[in-house]
């Protein structure tokens, strides 16, 4: 089940949009280095910090309970090993997870995104709308952004590892 690819959407709370509309005043100002083809990085500026914490604050029971159903163990929850980075997404990009990390991207922006999420190992797409006050969390899905100009979102990537199995031992009685 840690393999099967699942995306879902969450709430987040007021204090979290708060901040999110200081991140995004903040990502405005800035110039994005380009990472890759259609990818640019603004790196993690302080406002987007806070909110990267309010959201790993707010996202830790959906994410801990998918872990305990999904037989996984996140191991960053509340310190992500991967540093977090806010990015901007041109039109047709797409941006995959890598192998054995979930995604957690909370979008930056105030309007509707078109996007397509692409569960791995598929040739199919699934066209959504990332609303604005939706986390988007993703796990062996990558996304695509189909809208006009430009999607701006922080990603936060969390390492994930199966449970250890456990052993079954079995006892032997020897009379004497």
């Amino acid at each position: 089940m840690a393999l099967d690819p699942r995306f879902s959407v969450y709430l987040y709370d007021e204090y979290t949009k708060y901040l999110q509309t200081e991140a995004i005043g903040d990502i405005m100002a800035i110039t994005p280095r380009e990472k890759h083809t259609g990818l640019g990085t603004y790196g993690l500026s302080p406002p987007c910090r806070a909110v990267v914490w309010a959201v790993l604050r707010g996202m830790n029971r959906p994410l801990s309970t998918w872990s305990a159903k999904s037989n996984v163990i996140i191991h960053d929850l509340h310190k992500p090993w991967f540093k977090p980075e806010a990015f901007r997404l041109e039109t047709g990009t797409g941006l995959w997870p890598t192998p054995g990390r979930i995604v957690v991207l909370m979008p930056l922006s105030t309007g509707t995104a078109n996007i397509e999420l692409m569960p791995r190992g598929t040739n199919y797409c699934i066209p959504a709308d990332w609303e604005p006050g939706m986390v988007l969390f993703l796990n062996e899905t990558g996304i695509r952004f189909m809208g006009n100009g430009c999607l701006r979102f922080i990603y936060i990537m969390l390492h994930k590892s199966p449970l250890p199995q456990k052993k079954k031992y079995r006892f032997r009685y020897y009379r004497r």
